[in-house]
């Protein structure tokens, strides 16, 4: 019995077979969003499109569209139509890369094209595959490092399915009237969702007179329907003029742009789903932002990663033309021990993610290209050489509206000071 993933090596194996290598490779195969496939030309196929046909309605079973519907010959201006959409590589017994557009209801945002970075000011994005590992509190200790340092800082909470920054740095009187979800559902109605921006930020407890951080929560003090707005903000586009057409990462680059433009900032903090939702991965590719890619040693994280990092590699694809962001990624090995020979583990781990899916593909026989995208295992400039943040219980419940000891740079730094260094020098703080 064919499956999901037999289906399209079947299906290529067959166009290669029956039109020739280059007519597939001419084409687009389309993966609808039940998993169907077809293929797509600018060329009328004959008598080899119907043998196609003919093949691929037995082999293919409920993987493949009707028979009528397996090669479809498009006129020029839909074939370039169609061109315009993402496509990822599908590779044919290691001799071809055909294109594929993968259709989907959910997880476009993972094919979306890399945009190029925001330089001014500086965005940091915090993410995980997994919940759990103490994101949210590093991204309150960098913004108390940097605002200590004279760096104002603007905190944005974009995880709005599991909210958490709002309570972790507002007091219940400083958080302001309306939060993300306000405005994602204003977006969504047509109403005027950047009147509401002004409204949306309230002063942490590291405000003070030498700097500013600022934090916007998910949701307002009045959070009624908080659920009800957050399906809108995953819907598409806008019922009203200004957002039609815009994708989730789209819109949030509109609010984080409107609330940047506010007073000056010297860097925004985004904390970002965990998972691998397609709102994680719009908001990774999609912010021109720097990533932080935060994870725990444990076999079960690199599993995960591995599925991450063949979505990256497909997003980098060079033919999809999108911004290269791989050196704007940095790995964070959360929780750490203590013992600098037990971190090394996630050190090799990393760097074989990495060489496996993200760096270039260099003989190591042969002197490393000028030009190539490849590290040594022990390169600390490189992606895949972690910041670390040593495990400590005492952070566990960190809560910096009532108690001020964690604050403390001398609490904090043996705890978060490699992490705290890579995030000066990515924000470009001395």
């Amino acid at each position: 019995m064919i499956d999901f993933d037999d289906a399209l090596a079947t299906f290529g194996k067959l166009l290669i077979e029956t039109l020739g290598r280059e007519a597939a490779l001419n084409g687009r195969i389309v993966r609808d969003i039940y998993g169907r496939l077809s293929f797509m030309t600018p060329r009328s196929g004959g008598a080899s499109s119907e043998a196609l046909q003919m093949k691929a309605a037995q082999v293919l079973g409920a993987y493949g569209e009707p028979m009528n519907q397996l090669f479809v010959s498009l006129d020029e201006p839909g074939f370039s139509s169609l061109l315009g959409e993402p496509s990822v590589r599908v590779p044919i017994q290691g001799e071809l890369d055909l294109r594929m557009i993968d259709r989907r209801l959910a997880g476009d945002d993972w094919l979306m094209r890399p945009v190029q970075l925001v330089s001014t000011p500086s965005r940091l994005i915090f993410y995980s595959v997994k919940g759990g590992v103490g994101r949210s509190t590093a991204l309150a200790i960098a913004a108390a490092e940097l605002a200590a340092k004279g760096c104002s800082v603007l905190v944005l909470d974009l995880d709005l399915e599991a909210p958490g920054l709002g309570s972790l740095l507002l007091p219940p009187e400083n958080i302001p009237k309306y939060g993300v979800a306000d405005w994602f559902a204003a977006v969504a109605a047509g109403a005027d969702a950047e009147s509401l921006v002004t409204d949306m930020t309230g002063p942490s407890p590291f405000t003070s007179a030498r700097a500013v951080v600022d934090v916007v929560p998910a949701a307002g003090h009045d959070a009624g329907a908080y659920l009800s707005k957050l399906a809108r903000a995953y819907a598409p586009g806008s019922a009203g003029q200004q957002y039609i057409g815009f994708s989730f990462p789209k819109k949030a680059g509109a609010l984080v742009t409107q609330l940047a433009s506010r007073q000056r900032y010297d860097a925004v903090l985004i904390d970002a789903r965990a998972g691998l939702h397609e709102t994680s991965g719009g908001l990774v590719l999609g912010l021109g932002a720097k990533a932080l890619l935060f994870g725990v040693d444990t076999s079960q994280t690199f599993d995960d990663f591995r599925l991450l990092f063949s979505a990256f590699a497909q997003a980098f694809d060079p033919e999809l033309g999108g911004a290269d962001l791989r050196s704007a990624f940095k790995m964070v090995h959360a929780k750490a021990p203590k013992d600098e020979k037990d971190r090394r583990f996630f050190r090799e781990r990393s760097w074989q993610i990495w060489s496996d899916y993200l760096y270039d593909d260099v003989d190591p026989a042969t002197e490393f290209l000028r030009d190539s995208f490849v590290f040594d295992l022990g390169d600390e400039s490189a992606p895949h050489y972690p910041l670390e943040i040593i495990g400590d219980e005492s952070y566990a419940r960190f809560d910096p509206r009532t108690e001020t000891y964690p604050l403390s740079a001398d609490a904090y730094g043996p705890v978060f000071g490699n992490f705290l260094a890579g995030i000066r020098l990515m924000v470009g703080v001395p």
